[in-house]
């Protein structure tokens, strides 16, 4: 055989082989993947363990001691759901699954077909999978359960689509199953399942005068307002009352107090909170110097018309004499400005330092701050406040203080107006004047301990009686002889110190969970039914605040895994040096055009008799003839020097994607260019 001959051969033989090896391959993968699916096999790979179990659902299924009976409810036909519907619904069985086979499995007694008591080992958690095929008992069995069809947002078609708990007698639904089950799902299903199995034995009292429960509101004309979020969230787990700001009474059987800027609080219910506090209660604090969203509350408040929107909450709250006693400074009057949290706000194209997104440096810098160790935050990726306040603490003997979220250290108090960036140039009054105070300020902050009465002299309102009392008596006795009288006095019962350790959770801002900042509710349609879509994790916050204080920590652990955005906190430093890169030349013609108005200032100051005589000379016409010019150039460069800034964002965002989208595929290309040339190079070596 000639030696051509021998090397096609050759040639032939190892295309052959690589053919061969490649389709045993594709059959061997085939055959991995067939098998993972039917044995439901999945490896983890994502940065936030997004697709196990977490810790506290595992420590809530470990302690089930009676059988609790999960129901999914699918209409799984591909002639009714979409592939990416269907697609969702594999996702959540294999969640339900991993609950299935964490659960335990323990001896019971069960009653057997001869009505005799007997041992049995069942598992605590079982799944039924069911079609509710329309006249069925699938269908019937979904109804009574509280679930309805609902249109499938991708082929229009009716649909069921969501899961029932239960346990003996108690029952939770989950109406619709959101789109993303990796995260929302485990803290639902978790909830439920604990909340059928335990029971709603916590009581937590809501002390604000806004109507955070829905209702009306004060304006009976207007629809009823929807309950907040944070309400209603709570509401699942436990037992929740409201009380308005003037109480002077705290409910017996409060596990935790929540108090929602209180504007309007009177003296009378700051000592009722002191007394609940001195009683080894837990209080939740939301205080803010500047509401933003309080002008949206206000409209829908009775108004007259062409008026601009009136009584709503005012947007300052306080609590005075309780943060004094604390050692809590706070100004109602100042927000915080931070140029290292501040937000871009796309909409207005321009950068809001008051308007702060929160990402894990904001829980400390070190393994030792509280931030970053304590379960309430631990876990947190973001979180949002608009125009916050800041604490300063310096507690008295007794207290201990947890600074659980920070500011940077690039910060400044400010006043309100300037605070709001949808005043026209608020952010660039900021960073003209900017002071950077140079060390944290907690936003977010825990006291506990043995706390000490606000009220030394006792309650306010006996005072304000006694008072009355002994005016009336002076009146009535005036001029008469006292030597021989006494009046009798009322004692002070009130408890002057702690007769357990309470709690104190303090949050500087109330924008913070104010439905708009917080959530986007999705609407069903064909139910009546909405599901959130958490923009941050604030409501993950307060809701561990409130496991942590009277509930289950364990829903800590779950919740706290729910949200896994990533902010693009790059893409907000880029902006930032885009505007400071210009911002020395927009300083420059500010002062330019306040120079000019003091000139002009000037010279009419100097005949005041005559004011409009002086507006009428030449020196002065001339003069505001220069600065309309002056102001005319320099609102049009003022335009183009935005402009630039945000072309200088774009172009940065712009390369950024480019080199994204560009630099995988020329790897893979380089690679195969190589691995080509090094294959030739062997084969002609040979």
């Amino acid at each position: 055989m000639s030696k051509s001959n021998q090397f096609t051969s050759r040639a032939t033989h190892r295309r052959n082989t690589a053919l061969i090896g490649l389709a045993v391959v594709f059959v061997i993968l085939l055959l991995i993947n067939f098998l993972a699916g039917k044995m439901s096999l999945r490896a983890d790979l994502t940065e936030y363990n997004t697709y196990t179990l977490s810790e506290g659902t595992e420590n809530i299924l470990n302690e089930l001691d009676t059988p609790v009976v999960v129901r999914f409810y699918v209409t799984d036909d591909s002639k009714v759901m979409s592939p990416g519907e269907r697609t969702r619904v594999r996702r959540v069985e294999d969640m339900l699954n991993e609950f299935v086979r964490e659960a335990p499995a323990k001896e019971i007694e069960l009653t057997n077909e001869d009505g005799e008591f007997e041992t049995q080992k069942v598992r605590m958690l079982t799944v039924e999978k069911l079609n509710p095929e329309p006249n069925t008992d699938a269908e019937d069995s979904a109804i009574i359960d509280g679930l309805e069809a609902g249109m499938s947002g991708e082929t229009n078609n009716e649909v069921f689509f969501g899961i029932a708990v239960k346990c003996l007698d108690q029952s939770e639904v989950i109406p619709f199953v959101p789109a993303r089950p990796e995260t929302m799902l485990e803290y639902d299903l978790a909830r439920a399942i604990s909340s059928v199995h335990g029971g709603k034995d916590k009581k937590i009292t809501v002390m604000t005068s806004m109507s955070v429960g829905g209702g009306f509101g004060g304006n009976f004309q207007a629809p009823p307002q929807q309950a907040w979020m944070f309400y209603e969230q709570l509401g699942r787990d436990y037992e929740i009352e409201t009380i308005p700001s003037t109480s002077a009474e705290i409910p017996e059987d409060t596990a935790t107090l929540i108090i929602v800027h209180p504007h309007d609080i009177t003296d009378e219910a700051q000592f009722a909170v002191d007394q609940y506090l001195l009683k080894g209660g837990n209080v939740m604090v939301l205080v803010d110097p500047n509401f933003f969203y309080s002008r949206a509350l206000a409209q829908g408040q009775p108004q007259m018309p062409g008026m601009p929107p009136q009584g709503g909450p005012a947007p300052t709250s306080d609590l005075n004499k309780l943060f004094s006693a604390w050692g809590v400074k706070y100004d109602p009057n100042r927000v915080l400005a931070d140029l290292d949290f501040g937000s871009e706000i796309i909409r207005r194209g321009n950068f809001a330092p008051t308007f702060l997104t929160l990402d894990r440096n904001a829980l400390g810098s070190e393994p030792s701050d509280p931030g970053l160790t304590d379960p309430m935050t631990n876990m947190l990726n973001q979180l949002n406040m608009l125009t916050p306040g800041a604490f300063e603490i310096n507690p008295p003997e007794g207290l201990e203080v947890d600074r659980l979220v920070l500011s940077s250290e690039n910060n400044q108090l400010v006043g309100s107006f300037d605070a709001d960036p949808t005043q026209e140039g608020s952010a660039d009054r900021i960073r003209e004047n900017f002071e950077s105070s140079g060390q944290r300020r907690a936003l977010v902050a825990r006291l506990t301990g043995e706390f000490k009465t606000a009220f030394p002299e006792g309650d306010p309102a006996k005072a304000d009686e006694e008072d009355k009392e002994e005016s009336a008596d002076d009146a009535k006795k005036d001029g008469e002889e006292k030597a021989d009288e006494t009046r009798e006095e009322k004692t002070d019962d009130s408890l002057k110190e702690s007769v357990a350790p309470g709690r104190v959770l303090l949050i500087a801002d109330v924008d913070f969970i104010y439905d708009a900042n917080v959530v986007r509710r999705q609407q069903i349609p064909g139910l009546n039914i909405v599901i959130p879509e958490m923009l941050n994790e604030n409501l993950t916050l307060l809701q561990n605040a409130a496991e942590q204080m009277s509930g289950d920590p364990d829903l800590i652990k779950v919740r706290s895994r729910t949200t896994v955005r990533r902010p693009f906190t790059r893409q907000n430093e880029w902006y930032q040096a885009a505007q400071e890169k210009y911002a020395v030349e927009v300083k420059d013609f500010r002062e330019k055009a306040k120079a000019a108005e003091t000139r002009l200032n000037e010279i009419l100051s100097q005949t005041p008799e005559n004011i409009d005589q002086a507006l009428l000379s030449p020196e002065v016409q001339n003069e505001m003839k220069k600065l309309q010019e002056e102001e005319i150039q320099f609102r049009k460069r003022e335009r183009e020097l935005q402009k630039e800034v945000t072309r200088e964002f774009r172009r940065k965002l712009s390369t950024y994607k480019f080199g994204n989208a560009l630099l995988m595929p020329l790897v893979v290309i380089l690679f195969g260019i190589g691995l080509a040339i090094f294959r030739r190079k062997r084969v002609a070596a040979r």
